[in-house]
């Protein structure tokens, strides 16, 4: 079900893994935006559930050839 030679299913299983790092730091707030000298962060709870819904979209799709 998973083809890992697909760029999708690695992009998605990225996303994933940021999504399980955000979880186990602790990331409890909704939405969290850092302006600094080299751009904008943005994290929380709400971007932690958009990434996991599009790296488990990206993991399970079928690219087309």
């Amino acid at each position: 079900m998973i083809n890992l030679k697909q760029s999708s299913t690695k992009t998605g299983l990225i996303l994933l893994g940021s999504v399980a790092a955000g979880l186990l730091t602790g990331n409890s707030e909704l939405v969290t935006l850092t302006l600094g000298e080299t751009g904008a962060q943005i994290s929380g709870l709400i971007p932690m559930i958009a990434a996991a819904t599009i790296g488990l979209f990206d993991t399970v799709r079928k690219e087309k050839d």
